[in-house]
């Protein structure tokens, strides 16, 4: 007989991670990897006789995670109800380590289920009898860097003898520690904090990629070492200046951020241990806080004095680390922005080792295995280890935001402040040298083919991505003379003004002639003029545009419509010049609107029911009324309950307006299967039809999402547009045949992308149904550009039919199963798991689904795969790109390629590494996506020739 699990709320820091989960549920942001390389004789039963009592021992290990009605909590399970800790075991023998490694690390990534865990897992990848790679993998919520080097010594003597340890743990438990939590904040903490970080704004970090590019907290590291000779000097600085090596560290971090930025008021942001209470220093658990330094640098600050300042500040926050850092941000109120931490943008870690060289096993040789983990949790984050006598370190930076180029260019700034400010700690912030001889005279060639460097205050070049003030040099007597504007050189070497990011938002909406973002009697006001001959919505509708494109705390308070913007000498608006464009009403009083239908109106209600505020216009802001992120859980949980729809988290961040939340809802309902998605708007269409970049159309395999293509879309050029075809899950009666099928995505494109030359891309199924849409298209006059065929078979021959109505007959098999024991069924053995994988679905976000859902979806997967057993592929003479994967069983590639012989126009054969699952995944994806946009760009010059030529 079961025992109920014990049910506590969360802490204050677990909910932060919890929310961010819900803003990225599929994302690998918040597991936690520790990756080895293992030589020697390594006995898997051993092992996981080990790691079973690790788990009966901490019942930190023996969590999940509950939502009902709202209201958040976690679940302490006995040993005996809680879900098993497997060690999945995987032989690749005589791989490379790395390539072990990389099997291990994609098992590590996926997502785990915080409902039904378990929220740790292991995986062993064997090359040789006496050669492993082992990943212990932990989602946040349950451990932190002191836990895992707990866990570490834990593992080795449980592996030597499990009689070295209690099976009932350590006395003190992650569950007391839960249970004795004060309910509120201490007063006095708070207190504190809101006095440091009132009025703190967002740095004007320069951002290189817009949002929609990549996924939610994806990103990339940049790894450098710090010179000995510096590290020597480090240790005399310390002890002269009696500062810790993170004070020193921090110190340097604010100046790079000061010069790059130009801002004075810096903040950065750091983990603290949040084990003040000496009972539970070895108790696994998560209980990591995270504190906000904030400083403030000027020019002409030397850098002793920066070092006295920080020493002080991070000494207050040490003593005041134990205020949740979830707890000041619900206190300071800041504005919210979904992709984005809402109190610091930038954060430093600096450890004296890494966790992994904790991990050790008897009688076996354990050392770190290195390994990508593309995720980065903020904007930027600065990682030092000082281990023995090397300093390293690494620059993580968001996809969303940065390049790699600018991320080893501040790695290479930042290595260049530590060696001049330790070697001369009077130097001034302002004087500290950036760069080296060969970087400045770099800039320089780039200022004078420009005709304009880009200087700082002492008229010192500045690097490339800083932003300074513009000079226009004269050639013959070498005067320079300012121009009055801010700009940067970016990683290609061209001139960027600095604009408001708000303005140039407001600039791009459709209608809109001219724009101008003011400060006008302390509030931020956008001023926009419709062009000749067209309508603008409502000033708020382009408002709320503004709230979904650009940083919340750059958002105007109110748009203004104008027939003309007359600007005063300095540059400002006159409000009282300000008129109306016809028919738009009072230029300066946009007004709120009530709730429009009946989604709208379902929508406000929920928002004035959660956060207690009657009569919520439209455009009113969740996060503007008191809304926080655990509300913000809440709510989507309230909106599936009352809609029967249901809304992803970030959705809320990105449109958190009750005009916004319907939209998203009632566009989610209208999708219907087979929808068109737009990807990407690529290049504004403002140039010659001719011109226009070539559309590229993402058809779904048999899983019917697009989130296989992730990897690839992330690797297209940003001026490429992209849409994509989906089909949603459940039964389909409009689709009676294939070519049913066939004519409706045609129908669907053909509507969605009129006169548009487009490039259809297909992995496995995809591609066969890329082949017949384009062939119909083609019948339709529609001009396809070009075919990309991605690891895929032609249905031709009664075989492949035949193959089809297997796959149909396994899947409506699974099916039944899970109907009958679960959706935790799917993937049971390595056979099923493959087939799964094959359809371009997730296993793990299977497994998740509710077994009613999960089975519909099933034989929805099935249906498909019955009626492309019916599909009869007719020759177009589109040239095509087939990517092949190498890694398939002997023989497989040629197969492939031979069943498209004589169905296409001319054919370019592009091998790509890894298996058919792993034909989207990088490195393939960085193939295929190099290779594809080549053949774009030679397919747009083929057009563009065509055209001067008629």
């Amino acid at each position: 007989m079961s025992t109920p699990p014990l049910a506590l709320p969360l802490t204050p820091q677990q909910r932060g991670v919890y929310f961010l989960h819900c803003l990225a549920p599929d994302s690998a942001v918040y597991n936690v990897p520790v990756v080895l390389r293992v030589r020697g004789p390594l006995d898997p039963l051993r092992l996981q006789r080990a790691v079973d009592l690790l788990r009966l021992r901490h019942d930190a290990l023996r969590l999940t995670v509950e939502e009902h009605d709202g209201v958040v909590r976690q679940l302490v399970h006995t040993a005996e109800d809680a879900a098993p800790v497997r060690v999945r075991v995987t032989a690749r023998p005589g791989a490379d380590p790395r390539e072990a490694a990389m099997v291990a690390v994609r098992h590590a990534a996926e997502p785990f289920d915080l409902v039904r865990g378990p929220l740790w897992r292991v995986d062993l990848v064997s090359t040789a009898p006496e050669d492993h790679a082992l990943v212990f993998c932990f989602h946040h919520i349950v451990v932190d860097e002191i836990s895992a080097t707990t866990l570490a010594g834990e593992l080795h003597r449980a592996y030597e003898d499990p009689a070295l340890l209690d099976p009932a743990g350590p006395e003190h438990s992650y569950a007391r520690f839960c249970a004795e939590r004060p309910a509120a904040p201490d007063a006095g903490g708070l207190a504190f904090w809101r006095r440091r970080l009132a009025g703190l704004l967002p740095l004007p970090l320069p951002e290189e990629h817009v949002p929609e590019e990549h996924g939610l907290f994806t990103g990339d590291r940049v790894p450098f070492t710090v010179p000995a000779r510096v590290a020597d000097r480090l240790t005399e600085v310390c002890r002269t200046h009696r500062v810790s090596e993170f004070m020193v560290f921090h110190a340097v971090l604010q100046v790079l951020l000061h010069r790059w930025t130009g801002s004075e008021d810096i903040a950065v942001g750091t983990p603290m241990s949040g084990r003040t209470d000496e009972r539970f220093l070895d108790t696994v658990g998560f209980f990591q806080n995270t504190v906000v330094l904030r400083q403030q640098v000027t020019p002409g600050q030397d850098f002793a004095a920066l070092l006295k300042a920080g020493r002080r500040t991070v000494l207050e926050a040490l003593q005041h680390q134990e205020t949740p850092f979830e707890a000041v941000v619900d206190a300071l109120r800041p504005a919210r922005e979904g992709s984005r931490n809402p109190l610091f943008q930038v954060a430093l870690v600096f450890n004296r080792r890494k966790v992994e060289q904790d991990w050790t096993l008897p009688g076996l040789t354990v050392e770190p295995l290195p390994f990508p983990w593309k995720s980065s949790h903020f904007d930027l984050t600065l990682t030092l280890q000082h281990d023995r006598d090397e300093i390293t370190g690494s620059f993580a930076y968001s996809a969303q935001r940065l390049t790699r180029p600018t991320a080893a260019r501040l790695a290479s700034m930042y290595l260049r402040l530590l060696e001049g400010l330790l070697d001369d700690p009077q130097l001034t912030c302002g004087e500290a040298e950036l760069q080296t001889s060969e970087e400045r005279a770099q800039v320089l060639a780039l200022g004078r083919a420009a005709g304009r460097h880009v200087l700082d205050e002492r008229l010192r070049p500045l690097p490339q991505g800083c932003y300074g003030q513009v000079w226009t040099g004269d050639p013959e007597t070498g005067e320079v003379t300012p121009t009055g504007e801010r700009a940067r050189f970016d990683a290609d070497g061209r001139l960027r003004p600095w604009r408001d990011p708000a303005e140039a938002a407001l600039a791009a909406q459709p209608g809109v002639a001219r724009a101008l973002v003011a400060e006008e009697a302390g509030e931020r006001v956008g001023y926009a003029v419709p062009a000749p001959g067209t309508g603008l919505p409502a000033a708020r509708e382009l408002l709320a545009r503004l709230q979904q494109r650009v940083a919340a705390h750059l958002v105007p308070q109110r748009v203004v419509l104008c027939a003309e913007l007359p600007p005063a000498p300095d540059g400002r608006v006159d409000p009282a010049t300000v008129t109306a464009p016809a028919g738009t009403g009072d230029a300066r009083d946009p007004g709120d609107e009530k709730p429009r239908g009946a989604t709208e109106r379902c929508v406000a209600a929920l928002f004035e029911e959660l956060l207690g505020v009657p009569g919520l216009g439209r455009y009113d802001d969740f996060f503007d009324y008191g809304g926080h992120s655990l509300l913000a859980v809440r709510l989507a949980g309230r909106i599936g309950e009352e809609t029967g729809r249901e809304l992803p988290v970030s959705v809320l961040m990105k449109t958190p307006t009750v005009r916004g939340v319907a939209a998203a809802l009632d566009a989610a309902h209208r999708g219907g299967p087979g929808v068109v998605v737009q990807l990407r708007d690529g290049a504004p269409a403002s140039a010659p039809d001719a011109a226009h970049p070539v559309t590229v159309v993402l058809l779904h395999p048999v899983g019917g999402t697009l989130l296989c293509y992730d990897e690839l879309l992330a690797r297209l050029p940003a001026a490429v547009p992209v849409v994509g075809l989906e089909r949603a899950a459940g039964p389909h009666p409009e689709d009676t045949t294939y070519d049913a099928l066939v004519d409706r995505y045609a129908t669907a494109l053909a509507a969605a992308l009129p006169g548009r030359r487009t490039a259809l891309v297909g992995w496995s199924l995809g591609g066969v149904l890329a082949h017949s849409v384009a062939a119909r298209l083609t019948g339709l006059g529609h001009d396809v550009a070009l075919l990309a065929l991605v690891d895929s078979l032609a249905g031709r021959t009664p075989d492949d039919a035949e193959r089809l109505a297997l796959g149909r007959d396994l899947l409506d098999e699974l099916a039944s199963r899970v109907e009958e024991f679960g959706s935790d069924v799917v993937g049971a053995d390595d056979t099923e798991l493959l087939l799964v994988r094959r359809l371009g679905v997730d296993p793990a976000a299977l497994r998740r689904t509710p077994p009613g859902q999960a089975a519909a979806m099933l034989r929805g997967w099935g249906e498909l795969l019955g009626l492309a057993a019916g599909c009869r592929p007719v020759p177009v003479t589109v040239p095509t790109r087939l990517y092949l994967c190498r890694d398939n069983p002997p023989g497989y590639p040629d197969e492939l390629a031979a069943s498209w012989r004589g169905l296409t126009g001319p054919t370019g054969r592009i091998p790509v590494p890894g298996a058919h699952v792993e034909a989207l995944d990088a490195p393939a994806a960085t193939v295929i996506a190099a290779d594809l946009t080549a053949a774009l760009a030679a397919a747009e010059a083929g057009r563009a020739g065509a055209v001067a030529a008629s």
